[in-house]
């Protein structure tokens, strides 16, 4: 009969649990790189040119520019009430985190800052992309106020929504 040490062990190797030190490797984001990615660059042009708008009107304006005939390279699934793209929410923090973009954090939107404008005046855009912006501008701004005013109506909401940590459960009176 083994022993019950044996028994832990071979349990951990059934399961695939183990204690081990994994190591994963992630491509350091620096500004280089971000201003030679062309969907990067796109990408603040468009949160520069349409300005400040919330992430989730982010992905479905990037989504709409691609069917416009814009070159993204952006898939989207169907999340919940809206359009998700991984690919873009990754481009939108390495954005981020070289300074290119923020969040203001009393409205929650994205906005360019004054080191994306001048990476974009310094490095350009893909001219296809600036293309099918400026050719639909009016019509792109008007989409980010409906999307936004979408967005900010379900935030109030969530806001005013009572919460309770425990449903079923009555606060008891002292």
């Amino acid at each position: 009969m083994p022993r019950k040490e044996e028994q832990k062990g071979q349990a951990k190797q059934e399961t695939g649990k183990s204690k081990e030190l994994k190591i994963v490797s992630v491509q350091v984001v620096t500004r280089d790189k971000v201003v030679k990615n062309p969907r990067q660059m796109a990408l603040l042009y468009i949160v520069d040119s349409l300005g400040p708008m919330h992430e989730r009107t982010l992905h479905d304006i990037a989504r709409h520019i691609q069917d416009l005939g814009g070159e993204l390279g952006y898939e989207f699934r169907s999340l919940g009430v809206g359009l998700h793209s991984p690919e873009l929410k990754n481009d939108l923090i390495a954005l981020t985190y070289v300074g290119f973009v923020e969040v203001d954090p009393v409205r929650r939107k994205i906005r360019s800052t004054g080191e994306g404008k001048e990476a974009l005046e310094k490095y350009g855009t893909p001219p296809g992309i600036v293309r099918v912006v400026e050719e639909n501008k009016v019509n792109l701004k008007n989409l980010v106020a409906l999307f936004d005013s979408q967005v900010d109506m379900q935030l109030r909401r969530r806001a005013e929504r009572p919460t309770r940590r425990f449903p079923g459960v009555r606060p008891r009176l002292l």
